[in-house]
């Protein structure tokens, strides 16, 4: 009966996020974790393995997540579909490992399976899934579920080889994602319930407390990694922490809501930056703790309450935001471990209260089926918008408003896509709600104004003082350099980018697109110009219409005419295909060009002493 169960998970796993297989890149941080890190993409050798465990990646330490991209691109080379189908095959077999950890520690069968179903197909696991920059939450929750299958396994026959083998899943899970620092706290839950490890003697406690040290060192470890990478975007928006914990409470409150009413998910919710009204923070606080008071009041009668919601207020003590990275309010991907929690306590609850009901198999398994078909069309409905950049972003500001942050995600994958006007909307869309907000200028080529200009120039300026490091620091500023009319400083800012990182794509292509096209002889390079946009266009999957525009002019600056008319016409049939009738006009234009064997020069890299 198990094995079923493991393969009816597996197959409604599939059923519901197989369609991935198909997406694209969303381009949101997933250069930084992917095809933009030269280390990832030139696949898993040594000195790569031993740059994962002793550098930071994606502002991140987890070696073991950048060791299974490194894995993808040894295996399948750099494409989307294939990291999509590992996502999908290691949320399916968390969702199996969750099953049969809970089978163990609760010597139930039915009750595992129910919590494990909805968790393998909730839609608020879709950004988790079908985001590749998000492998560390589906590899962490792997890891996490073995922590816990493993601890059961131990605690019914304690020895140290078992034990070190929990020891060793929850590294595994911590070197994948930081969030489990709560492991110790979960696993001395479930020495309560639904181990009954706890005991009137006193002396219990401290020996339960004292075999959570080897987790709590790793996890102490994991916390410090965390703050070293993470330091230059903790608090960016220096919100006060009143604001902070105000809106960690309402966090708290929504992602219960969205537990039972999954409405309108987005991959970014703009922080509110404002204090809440009285009554719903008051509101809020009245509701988290009552339920914390009668899962505390209720705990001996039901003491899978107390674990299970106890499990989710620990485990997103890290990600309220008290400590602020970024600009989100809340995340989806929060929810991934923490819910199981209150998902647990539900269907423990609902169990216990209809066991004397006579036809209680019957209407639990309609009331099941009813909730995994409701579940299962909706998270379909959710994976849809996650087929692309386009489609993702033009969901998420359907359904948050004056978000920023994701006008100027959108408008930075427009630009990529050679979508100019589009991008200049959306980037003129984010000053418009954020206007004192220096570091949108320079996210993408769009024309400010001269105080803009300089207020940008120095921002990013600050930044790289502060952080030499930061590529993204590095390639802003060259964007707005060249604004300036001064093309060489960008040139040396970008030429910094690709020190710090030589496969870094958007360094790649602007580069090129400089040495192909200034009007300036001395700054031109034609056969560098085609080493670059060639390593750019490889990075971004081959599909790139944009980059087809600069191999091209890369392809003619060196005397290659014919190589650039071939490459400018599968540009401009990419442009065609995606509807970008503005690049394909541009790129027909330069294809006259190619053809009367003159190369192409953009006035707007002019310097400014010409």
């Amino acid at each position: 009966m198990k094995l079923g169960i493991c393969i009816a998970l597996g197959a409604l796993v599939w059923i519901c996020f197989g369609e991935s297989a198909r997406f694209d890149w969303v381009r949101y941080d997933d250069g930084d974790y992917v095809y933009r890190s030269g280390h990832v993409t030139s696949g898993l050798t040594l000195q790569n393995v031993i740059w994962s465990f002793t550098n930071f990646h994606a502002h991140n330490w987890h070696p073991v997540t950048t060791l299974s991209h490194m894995v993808d691109c040894q295996l399948f080379g750099v494409t989307p579909g294939a990291a999509h189908v590992v996502n999908v095959m290691l949320h399916a077999l968390a969702a199996v490992m969750l099953f049969l950890a809970l089978g163990s520690l609760t010597q139930t069968t039915w009750r595992s399976a129910i919590v494990a179903a909805i968790f393998a197909i909730h839609p608020l696991r879709a950004e988790s899934v079908a985001w590749i920059a998000e492998r560390k939450d589906v590899l962490s929750g792997l890891f996490f579920m073995a922590t816990l299958g493993a601890y059961s396994w131990y605690v019914r026959k304690p020895s140290l080889p078992r034990y070190l083998i929990v020891v060793f899943a929850a590294a595994l899970g911590l070197m994948s994602k930081p969030m489990l620092v709560t492991i110790p706290f979960v696993l001395l839950l479930l020495d309560y319930w639904p181990l009954h490890r706890f005991t009137v003697a006193a002396r219990t406690v401290p020996t339960l407390v004292i075999e959570k040290i080897p987790f709590a060192l790793f996890a102490t470890g994991s916390v410090i990694a965390t703050m070293l990478a993470q330091r230059g975007g903790i608090d960016v928006m220096a919100f006060p922490l009143p604001l902070r914990l105000e809106n960690a409470i309402v966090a708290g409150v929504i992602y219960l809501r969205q537990l039972f009413w999954p409405a309108d998910l987005a991959v970014l919710y703009p922080h509110p930056e404002s204090y809440f009204p009285v009554s719903v923070i008051g509101g809020c606080v009245g509701f988290l703790v009552a339920l914390s008071t009668i899962a505390m009041l209720f705990r001996k009668r039901f003491p899978f309450l107390f674990t299970g919601w106890f499990w989710y207020l620990g485990m997103l003590v890290p990600v309220l935001g008290i400590v602020q990275v970024g600009r989100q309010g809340h995340a989806d991907r929060y929810t991934y471990l923490p819910l199981i929690g209150v998902t647990i306590a539900i269907v423990w609850l609902f169990a216990e209260q209809t066991k004397r009901f006579r036809f209680q198999r019957q209407i639990g398994a309609i009331a099941m089926g009813c909730i995994l078909i409701a579940l299962a069309a909706c998270t379909r409905h959710q994976m849809s918008y996650w087929r692309n950049a386009d489609s993702l972003w033009m969901h998420t500001l359907s359904v948050t408003p004056n978000n920023d942050g994701g006008h100027v995600a959108f408008a930075s994958s427009l630009f990529a896509e050679g979508k100019t006007e589009e991008a200049i909307a959306h980037m003129r869309a984010a000053m418009q709600i954020r206007p004192g907000l220096a570091g949108v200028y320079g996210e993408a080529p769009i024309s400010l104004t001269e105080k803009q200009l300089d207020t940008g120039i120095l921002f990013w300026s600050n930044r790289i003082d502060e952080q030499p490091g930061d590529i993204n620091a590095h390639n802003n500023l060259g964007v707005l350099l060249v604004q300036k009319h001064q093309a060489r400083a960008a040139i040396a800012q970008w030429e910094q980018s690709l020190a710090l990182n030589p496969n870094d794509g958007n360094a790649q292509s602007n580069l090129a697109w400089m040495l192909a096209t200034a009007p300036d002889d001395s700054l031109r390079d034609g056969a560098r110009a085609v080493t670059l946009a060639e390593s750019a266009l490889q990075l971004a999957g081959g599909v790139s219409p944009i980059l087809h525009r600069t191999l091209a002019a890369a392809y003619a600056e060196s005397g290659r005419f014919a190589d650039a008319i071939e490459t400018a016409s599968r540009g401009r049939r990419l442009a065609e295909r995606e509807g970008n009738r503005l690049l394909a006009d541009e790129l027909a234009t330069n294809i006259s060009r190619y053809q009367q064997h003159l190369p192409l020069r953009d006035a707007s890299l002019q310097l400014a002493d010409d």
